[in-house]
């Protein structure tokens, strides 16, 4: 587990460029699962935390919850593909007033996920043992989102907001997470790399538009944390992506 470079780890507030006082955020992070990076984020004064992409067991950040008295507020995925939610049937009884949050398109999805991986993933992936394992998660068992997240639906943590950007291409309904200059990424934009659309539902077309939708409207200081890899940041995504930056396309 490691805590996200930039983030606070006191109580003090801080002043941000336009003068506004702002509160504390701390981040930290694990990969978790089949290599999937899974966020906590928490608002020090209130303790209000989410949990964004828990694929798997996610000890050390529970401790984290329990050592510092989080309310765990959310459970928001960036979209419903089964490494990105495998862990949440073992978490959701043990905070039941946590909202999950997912984009209905994705939800619709999740019935005929496992199904169409088996009937068009080529052999070399089937054959992968932690293949096997995701596509054999009971999407039942996932259960019901609370809220079905929209494009610039606002989230509160504590004196925070998430704004979320719906950015389809990886699926229909992936979501970018954004806060402050953070955005929680999922598997829309990689450092160096864009998600793939050989899976269900995915579009090249849409995945295009939501890369380069980003890379126009959020600040160039924006730092990016994906769903898998390491952190990046807008400025040099924008110019430097080996797949899609703001002027050339290379898929």
């Amino acid at each position: 587990m490691s805590r996200i470079p930039g983030s606070s780890s006191n109580n003090e507030s801080h002043s941000s460029r336009d003068g506004i006082v702002q509160q504390p955020l701390v981040m930290q992070h694990m990969v978790t699962g089949p290599d999937t990076n899974c966020y906590l984020l928490y608002d020090v004064p209130s303790r209000q935390s989410a949990l964004i992409d828990v694929a798997g067991g996610i000890g050390p950040l529970l401790a984290t919850v329990h050592s510092e008295h989080l309310d765990v507020r959310y459970f928001l995925f960036t979209h419903g593909h089964f490494d990105h939610i495998m862990g949440l049937p073992l978490l959701r009884s043990s905070f039941p007033g946590a909202l999950v949050c997912m984009h209905r398109a994705d939800f619709d999805d999740l019935a005929i996920q496992a199904e169409w991986g088996k009937n068009n993933f080529p052999p070399e992936i089937l054959a992968d043992p932690e293949a096997k394992k995701i596509l054999e998660f009971d999407a039942a068992a996932f259960g019901v989102p609370d809220i079905y997240l929209s494009d610039g639906q606002e989230l509160k943590l504590g004196e925070h907001v998430i704004t979320v950007l719906h950015s389809p291409g990886h699926s229909p309904g992936s979501v970018c997470f954004s806060v402050g200059d953070l955005l929680f990424s999922g598997d829309v934009l990689f450092r160096d790399s864009v998600g793939r659309v050989d899976v269900l539902h995915g579009s090249r077309e849409d995945q295009i538009h939501s890369v380069r939708r980003l890379y126009d409207s959020l600040s160039e200081r924006t730092v990016v944390y994906p769903g898998h890899g390491e952190s990046t940041t807008i400025s040099r995504e924008k110019l430097e992506n080996m797949k899609v930056t703001i002027e050339s396309v290379n898929l």
